[in-house]
């Protein structure tokens, strides 16, 4: 059976999060969406734990619910910084780390305590390295899950233009031998990854990192497994063995770090700067600082082959900002999240508008021209750069 699933989230115990975010309302933002396994989000931190003890009861062997709302089932997850000194620089790394159960979690909490405050951010900052990290969890339980996450983007990707490591084996040294899987992070999609020959062995896989309950955000990104039963073994065998058989992609220019650039609030002009890798421009020429490199530019630096991409993936355009592009407003307004609400509650979920050949006549027919051109690739973004999403385009 083909379960679509989001396998990193955050809690509101995050930097940047709302405050409304709690788990009872994941679940039922999820349902309405079409997510049918969904990590927990910042499962390390001592008040979001609690919670997450209090309210969710076990479905199967590491696999979570909550019994208002049985649909959605949850994985015990969380997003950490790793923080290392290697070749006499600081380096920051983030991962997403899933955990078999609540007493692996609790092996896990008594280790990583020694490194960091768990009580200060949902996404804790660990001061060990990486290498490290991934070693303890495979002797702790070699059912931890330890994903790159976001791979390419530049201050927090692993490949990321700020850390200055051009292999995974230079960044992770014989941690490598326990990654079987990647995320692609907003900015890059499947054939970018598959660029670099050192992944060809990965699985891609692709979540929303959400830091907030709305439709727009939760499940942008997801991935579709096929699991023989719904339980935490078989998500974690799913992955290892490449039974994704679908990921749901922004277009990567759409993502916020997509091109080289500097936002507009970087210069006292107020002008915003970006470009293509073909400038190969180092320097901003509105300021004269460093750009932020771009992930498209990061892949061509390390790229190191071409081959075809084997991977089932679409590119998708969150439905609530697609109606808020198509209506005005913005995705907060209560016509557009009704209207939003009254298409996916008729479809059963987002996603299978985007699966279906056509959409029929229950949607608006300027939304479903909308649909169609994205479907079709007829649409385009002024590029995402250092922060700043894309801004969609229709053509014609």
């Amino acid at each position: 059976m083909e379960k679509i699933c989001d396998l990193h989230i955050h809690s509101q115990y995050s930097g940047g999060t709302s405050t409304q975010i709690n788990i009872n309302k994941i679940a039922q933002n999820s349902n309405i969406k079409g997510i049918d396994i969904i990590g927990t989000g910042d499962c390390f931190h001592p008040l979001w734990l609690e919670e997450l003890q209090e309210n969710l009861c076990e479905y199967s062997n590491g696999m979570f619910f909550l019994p208002k709302i049985p649909r959605v089932k949850f994985i015990l997850q969380s997003e950490v910084e790793l923080m290392w000194t290697q070749n006499s620089q600081i380096k920051k790394v983030h991962f997403i780390v899933l955990v078999p159960n609540f007493d692996k979690l609790k092996e896990i909490y008594e280790y990583i305590i020694n490194f960091g405050n768990l009580k200060i951010d949902g996404r804790p900052v660990l001061n060990i390295s990486a290498e490290k990290f991934i070693l303890k969890m495979n002797i702790i339980d070699d059912m931890i899950e330890v994903i790159p996450a976001h791979i390419f983007t530049p201050f927090y990707g692993i490949l990321g233009s700020k850390l200055h490591f051009n292999s995974l084996k230079e960044a992770i040294g014989q941690g490598k031998n326990y990654i079987h899987a990647i995320e692609t992070g907003l900015s890059a999609d499947p054939s970018m990854i598959r660029q670099l020959s050192e992944l060809n062995n990965l699985s891609i896989i692709s979540n929303s990192d959400s830091h907030s309950l709305n439709f727009h955000r939760l499940g942008r990104e997801a991935t579709a497994l096929e699991l023989n039963k719904i339980d935490y073994h078989n998500v974690i065998e799913s992955i290892r063995k490449k039974k994704v058989t679908k990921t749901y992609e922004f277009n990567p220019s759409e993502g916020k770090y997509y091109y080289d650039g500097h936002r507009s609030d970087r210069h006292s002009s107020g002008k915003d700067y970006f470009c293509s890798p073909k400038r190969n421009l180092i320097n901003c020429p509105v300021c004269g600082n460093m750009l932020t490199k771009g992930v498209l530019s990061r892949v061509y630096e390390l790229k190191d082959q071409e081959i075809p991409v084997i991977e089932n993936f679409q590119y998708i355009i969150p439905l609530l900002h697609l109606i808020a592009t198509v209506y005005g407003g913005s995705e907060y307004s209560e016509y557009n999240v009704s209207l939003y609400r009254d298409i996916v509650n008729t479809y059963d979920g987002e996603f299978n508008i985007w699966n279906k050949e056509s959409v029929f006549e229950e949607v608006p027919f300027e939304l479903s021209k909308a649909i169609e051109k994205v479907k079709s690739g007829k649409y385009w973004f002024i590029p995402g750069h250092d922060g700043v999403y894309g801004d969609l385009q229709f053509e014609g």
